[in-house]
């Protein structure tokens, strides 16, 4: 068989790469098909199940919305238990938000998509997960050569 030409392996790894990656759009979409929530309610749901806002203002501010503005999406996510809502320790006036059961379960499931990687993986021969390795590896080495910040200054 004829070695191929970089340009012909390039070639067959972007149309393997969009392969795989159409395979698995398909498994990461699955937990997005049922939501009884709108885009805004699930990012809300998961900046507070990240821990990256705790309180309105804070969502708020993640959003670029106003605090009012977030109340409405913050009530159905508690009405539809993704969301519990505190008084805070420090200030009365100030409510927490916080995961529930349900939306702690919803957020793993849209963002640990690990497990299910590691499965796969398992499932190849020894010899093709070794090379498979070889060649991320190597192109992460050459990520860090060609685009290292001294050369994209440049």
């Amino acid at each position: 068989m004829p070695r191929l030409t970089s340009a012909e392996l390039i070639e067959e790894l972007s149309l393997e790469g969009r392969g795989l990656a159409r395979l698995l759009t398909e498994e990461r979409v699955q937990p997005f098909l049922g939501l009884d929530l709108t885009l805004s309610q699930l990012k809300t749901l998961l900046l507070v199940a990240s821990g990256m806002a705790h309180t309105g203002r804070e969502l708020a501010d993640r959003l670029r919305v106003s605090a009012p503005s977030v109340s409405a999406g913050v009530d159905r996510l508690v009405e539809l238990g993704y969301l519990s809502r505190a008084e805070s320790a420090n200030d009365r006036r100030v409510k927490t938000l916080a995961p529930t059961r349900r939306g702690s379960d919803l957020y793993n499931e849209i963002v640990d998509h690990r497990a299910a990687s590691d499965e796969l993986l398992r499932t190849l021969d020894p010899d093709d997960l070794a090379a498979l390795v070889r060649g991320i590896s190597a192109l992460r080495r050459a990520a860090q050569v060609h685009l290292s910040p001294a050369e994209r200054s440049s």
